[in-house]
């Protein structure tokens, strides 16, 4: 026996064939190692760039709505240049923190930090970044508000749309949608803001879309709040 494996071990070809053997499984272990390896690096680096567009997008959407509601703000000013006497378009705000958001609570309903301890009053407005218009309070607590989203269903109001401020009626679709109907001969571009009647400058959304039936003799303006409602934060309170 001894003799056997004396001669096993000492001979060149079969030890060059164990060593093919053993040489093919450790090619296919690490061929094996490198691919796992690189479908796990591939789908990380997918994420990533999914993760990365998200993230740009946000930033387009909010610096697009920025340059917006300059131009809102810049028109605005330019007429009220022609306005004398007229000291109330400067409002004092209050910073809220919210508590809850849609994505929890329901029909468009925001709670926040801020109550009767801060002034808060029934019916003030809510603003975002100052120049947004999201809602109104509708409850105040003594240190915390109910705030009732503009784009409430059901909820209606007066706007003004397009660069002439035409006026019409706003009704809300909820999730920070809202839809005005217009007669059709009136142009409504894509983009134009929805702004809130009064001598301060503030918006309610800007129009994303615009359905028009061909045997419709009105047009349906479909425009959206400029921010991610899920990802509200903080909210200002304008008070009387």
């Amino acid at each position: 026996m001894f003799v056997v494996i004396f001669l096993f071990s000492r001979s060149d070809a079969i030890r060059g064939f164990f060593n093919k053997i053993a040489l093919s499984f450790w090619k296919t272990d690490n061929y094996a190692a490198v691919k796992f390896s690189g479908i796990f690096s591939i789908i990380g680096s997918k994420n990533s760039l999914i993760a990365e567009n998200q993230r740009l997008q946000e930033e387009l959407t909010k610096a697009n709505a920025e340059l917006s509601i300059q131009k809102v703000v810049e028109k605005e000013n330019d007429d009220l240049k022609s306005l004398l006497g007229r000291n109330d378009a400067k409002k004092s705000l209050v910073l809220g923190a919210v508590l809850e958001k849609p994505s929890i609570s329901p029909f468009d309903v925001v709670i926040i930090d801020i109550g009767k301890n801060k002034g808060v009053q029934k019916g003030d407005k809510v603003l975002y970044e100052a120049s947004i218009a999201i809602g109104q309070i509708e409850e105040v607590f003594d240190q915390s508000s109910k705030v009732k989203l503009y784009s409430s269903p059901g909820q209606k109001f007066t706007i003004f749309v397009g660069s002439k401020s035409i006026q019409a009626e706003a009704e809300g679709l909820g999730g920070g949608n809202f839809m005005v109907k217009l007669p059709r001969g009136i142009e409504i571009s894509e983009g134009d803001s929805a702004v809130v009647p009064g001598i301060s400058t503030a918006v309610f959304g800007f129009v994303e879309k615009i359905e028009i039936e061909p045997t419709d003799s009105f047009q349906k303006i479909i425009f959206k709040i400029p921010l991610n409602l899920t990802e509200l934060k903080w909210v200002e309170v304008e008070a009387k």
